[in-house]
């Protein structure tokens, strides 16, 4: 392993110099703009809230992929295939006042990936963005907000997490959870509607993607919350040589976002159960505040359709509890725990039903789906929970979705600090694997992934050097081992 990571790592970095100077233009013209981009922020820095990181991460694993936690839950940042990998990342976020309560944000996250493979340039957030005090406008690429800690296998939602790069999209919402119509001071409600477009390789080219999301608060008392709602997201648009152009007027697209059944230009199955590709979560949680720590617990419920949407998937959820104390520097700060069931998927055959056979029950397929072949995934990565893996790809290397959704896993994680300038972090999470309906796995796939992390902090510096180690074990991917490096600079 020290033999292997040493020739590999200082590989990468004896030849990024030689290998930048023969970038194509294009590609050249980006590594100029991450330079230019930190020159021209950080010199008007003084009228603005910033943080602004640049961070070199170095992972090299012992067979011939990165252990599991190395890769997922990052944005995508990193590639699924290759054993040696080096990111070079800068990432600036900031806020302007304007007047009065609106104010303009923006941000992005720029690296460069170096693998056997070649070097990657890839923009993973930028946008901008208005906000207001009961509104908010965004539009470009970004990722929604990290979770509990950074612990969670799917950010404390099986279908939002922050396992794949963030598509371009523009998205109306609250800024947060506002004060509710009626109620103000007992209600919150936290509302988004985005339109987005999915620009890599599918089996349906460039289709759009709409999101829409309620969430209501209930204030028990000021040291308890009770919060639910629903996400609800449709693949709709797009065209193939095999289907060519999908409906996308007007009068289609409100059949989309409204869960309806297509009209009689659709195939005739969304005309007997919904228009495009449409799946999304409840999500009820409850949050309690003590004197010294705060406890959550949370409820994600998939589905894909009216079956999933009533419940017939009841036994299908990702519960999640969440221990974090109000002040840090313990040796025990957070503790989260996760089990996650997706076997059941309203039974296994697929029938019609109502009084005029309208409906489809059975065989929900979560991420899947029959025209919209490549998934709810986007440039290779699950968008939802990293655990429906591995992603399947077809003949010609196009993802046509996943391989395996009938998942029961447990996952841990936990965080603190050894000392005052040394922390840690540790994941580790078991999963038995079963396949799909359609393929299931000729035996139950146990498999095991694991994570650990130390990092200091210079004492007068703002430095931060991470070492990590990641061991998976089990029947679904193969048994390696890995080791990572990490520096991160704070420049403001």
């Amino acid at each position: 392993m020290k033999t292997k990571f040493t020739s590999i790592y200082s590989s990468i970095f004896t030849n990024v110099l030689t290998t930048i100077r023969h970038l194509k233009p294009q590609r050249m013209k980006f590594f100029c703009l991450i330079i230019l981009f930190f020159t021209t922020s950080l010199s008007f820095a003084q009228s603005r809230i910033t943080d602004a990181v640049i961070e070199t991460t170095g992972l090299v694993g012992s067979g011939n992929d990165l252990p599991f936690w190395m890769t997922h839950n990052q944005l995508g940042k990193y590639s699924s295939t290759g054993n040696g990998q080096e990111l070079t990342e800068g990432t600036l976020f900031g806020e302007t006042k304007l007047s009065g309560n609106l104010s303009l944000t923006y941000g992005a996250d720029l690296a460069l990936l170096i693998s056997q493979e070649g070097i990657d340039p890839k923009i993973i957030q930028a946008y901008l963005g208005l906000s207001g005090k009961v509104i908010r406008l965004q539009a470009g690429a970004f990722a929604d907000e990290e979770l509990l800690g950074g612990l969670s296998s799917s950010n404390g939602d099986l279908l939002r997490s922050r396992n794949y790069r963030p598509y371009p999209k523009v998205r109306l919402s609250t800024p947060g959870f506002i004060p509710f119509f009626i109620a103000k001071s007992w209600f919150r409600l936290n509302a988004e509607y985005d339109e987005g477009i999915l620009t890599d390789e599918r089996a349906i080219d460039r289709p759009h993607l709409h999101h829409k999301s309620l969430m209501i608060r209930a204030l028990i008392n000021p040291s308890l919350r009770f919060t639910a709602g629903m996400n609800h997201y449709v693949f709709w648009g797009g065209s193939s040589d095999q289907t060519g152009q999908l409906p996308n007027d007007l009068k289609s697209y409100f059949r989309y976002i409204a869960g309806s059944s297509g009209s009689s230009e659709f195939v005739s199955d969304e005309q007997k159960n919904v228009a495009g590709n449409q799946l999304g979560s409840y999500l009820i949680t409850v949050e309690k505040d003590f004197e010294n720590f705060q406890l959550e617990i949370r409820a994600s419920h998939p589905f894909e359709d009216h079956s999933g949407m009533e419940f017939d998937n009841i036994k299908d959820n990702l519960y999640t509890f969440h221990f974090r104390k109000n002040k840090t520097g313990s040796f025990l700060d957070e503790f989260l725990f996760e089990y996650l069931y997706s076997k059941h998927q309203s039974g296994n055959r697929h029938q019609l039903v109502g009084p005029k056979e309208e409906h489809m029950r059975g065989l929900d397929n979560y991420f899947n789906h029959y025209i919209y072949q490549t998934g709810y995934t986007y440039l290779g990565q699950s968008m939802g929970t990293p655990l429906f893996e591995p992603i399947r790809r077809n003949h010609e290397g196009v993802v046509s979705g996943v391989a395996n959704n009938r998942v029961s896993a447990f996952h841990f994680g936990a965080k603190g600090y050894v000392s005052k300038n040394l922390k840690w972090k540790g994941m580790i999470t078991y999963s038995r694997n079963f396949g799909t309906y359609a393929q299931p796995y000729n035996a139950v796939r146990q498999q095991t992934y694991s994570l650990g992390e130390l990092s200091w902090k210079c004492q007068n510096h703002p430095l931060l050097l991470s070492a990590i180690l990641a061991v998976d074990l089990g029947h679904l991917t193969q048994n390696q081992t890995g080791i990572g490096l990490q520096a991160q600079w704070t420049l403001r």
